[in-house]
């Protein structure tokens, strides 16, 4: 069996594929965007979601479940293929099963048949969600596999996007641009594990799964259904253009948040084993360097976006979607929002066995969710559904914390959090200078967010002495990249 990786190269490999989660998105949504215009761009957002929603489904926790069942066993290869098998029997079922409620739905609901050939297509994401075994490398901290991956997919993707996307038109095109780039994910995950797991699918014991399986069911369908009924909603109370301007402005929001849980997402292994053996002391320090890494990254960026949030939509969609800029005002706390709850949830209370608890938060976010959604969607469209969203995410959060805090001995160090916003009260008037020397919102945002990212790290820096910043400096100064009399500062790498 291989040795534990460290904590700094799964990190890194996790932040490339982070990186790539961020970067190809990036792009390739300011271009589709662009390309299709708020209208198109927003019908293959929502035929996305639909889709999406049945993969959900037909997951039935087990990306959840996964990563920490197969963290308790990772050392025991014979545990693990047994694992995998029966939890890809259970979702292979599931993807059938979902896949046949997909298509009766398509085809017995009129309201589907005018893009038909859209849903169809959306169908292989549905059939080919059993294959998605992230949970497994995820849970045995192989994140050079995955981000190895995802870049080479994302790249590939990229290139077809720019070749064959070229006008409105391709419409199906880009579609099937987007479909492939999750399908050739899938696959690759079955390559990568074919001589690594003895699959047999005899005297396997699936009851054992369902219990929690079920609870992480009822726990994705809450988040699920607070996470896209604003997209649904709008769909069908509102129109096309006002999912593409929703959509655009909360993309933007959100495509930083798995930047903010990398951390988190490489400690979740160490987190269940320090669970799993109580050691609390070990829980504790895990959990602050997750939420240091969270503040230190979300409040800034949340900042950023709502200062920025006019010149972000026209530089990235165009002037077509300037009409989201308030929208995405609203929406801007949603990435600091969204990563604290990460750490409460996913990091605590699924790793130490209360998930049942977490279900109760998010099916609270669900109902406040649809309840604010269906009063303010019809008279707000794109800012009411915002406003919803907003307000879910923190509800959810705030239960999830009352839970964690309530059944798990940990202490977070929260004045890490108001350090972080103070530091970001200088971006106000770089904000307003920065607007009176530059008109062009390009050229705006080239100038102001290196400007704010080096008054707030200088900050963090000198004035809090953030540790995590002068572990990533003497990382840094060790790896050669930066030259050793630059610094006479002295830390120690962990």
């Amino acid at each position: 069996m291989k040795k534990t990786t460290s904590i700094k190269r799964n990190l890194f490999h996790n932040s490339l594929l982070l990186l790539s989660n961020l970067l190809f998105p990036f792009i390739s949504f300011s271009y589709a965007s662009r390309v299709l215009g708020p209208e198109a761009f927003g019908k293959i957002q929502f035929i996305l979601v639909f889709a999406q929603y049945f993969v959900l489904l037909a997951a039935i926790g087990i990306p959840i479940y996964g990563v920490r069942e197969i963290a308790k066993i990772r050392h025991d290869e014979t545990q693990i293929s047994k694992t995998v098998s029966e939890l890809l029997f259970l979702n292979g079922i599931s993807s059938f099963l979902l896949l046949l409620v997909y298509l009766g739905i398509l085809f017995l609901v009129p309201w589907f048949h005018d893009d038909l050939q859209l849903y169809l297509l959306g169908g292989l994401i549905v059939i080919s969600a059993f294959s998605n075994l992230d949970w497994y490398y995820n849970g045995m901290e192989q994140f050079r596999f995955l981000s190895m991956r995802s870049i080479s997919i994302k790249a590939l993707s990229l290139v077809a996007l720019f070749v064959f996307v070229k006008t409105k038109e391709d419409l199906l095109v880009y579609f099937a641009v987007v479909i492939f780039s999750i399908l050739a994910n899938h696959l690759w995950n079955l390559w990568g594990i074919r001589n690594i797991i003895s699959f047999h699918f005899k005297a396997l014991e699936l009851k054992r799964h369902i219990p929690a399986l079920l609870t992480l069911l009822g726990t994705s369908v809450s988040i699920s259904i607070y996470s896209v009924i604003d997209t649904l909603l709008l769909g069908f109370l509102s129109d096309d253009t006002a999912v593409g301007l929703y959509t655009a402005a909360v993309k933007i929001n959100k495509i930083t948040i798995p930047v903010l849980i990398a951390l988190g997402t490489v400690l979740i292994p160490r987190i269940t084993q320090s669970l799993e053996s109580r050691d609390k002391i070990q829980v504790n320090k895990l959990i602050n360097q997750s939420f240091a890494f969270t503040c230190l990254l979300g409040v800034p960026v949340s900042f950023g976006l709502f200062l920025f949030a006019k010149e972000f939509i026209i530089s990235i969609s165009g002037p077509e979607f300037a009409n989201a800029a308030l929208t995405m005002k609203i929406s801007a706390p949603l990435a600091l929002i969204i990563g604290i709850a990460h750490i409460f949830g996913f990091q605590l209370l699924i790793p130490a066995g209360f998930e049942r608890k977490y279900l109760w938060a998010t099916i609270v976010g669900m109902v406040v969710s649809i309840v604010l959604n269906l009063l303010l969607i019809g008279s707000f469209k794109d800012k009411g559904a915002a406003v919803a969203t907003v307000v879910s995410e923190i509800v959810v959060t705030g239960i999830a914390g009352y839970f964690a805090y309530k059944y798990i001995k940990f202490k977070l160090v929260w004045g890490m959090l108001s350090k972080a916003f103070l530091s970001c009260l200088l971006f106000i008037p770089i904000t307003y200078g920065v607007r009176t020397v530059a008109e062009n919102e390009i050229i705006c945002l080239l100038i102001a967010v290196p400007l704010s990212a080096l008054v707030y790290f200088s900050i963090q820096a000198w004035i809090f002495k953030n540790p995590l910043i002068e572990e990533a400096f003497v990382f840094a100064k060790t790896k050669g990249w930066i030259p050793a009399v630059l610094s006479k500062r002295k830390g120690r790498v962990q």
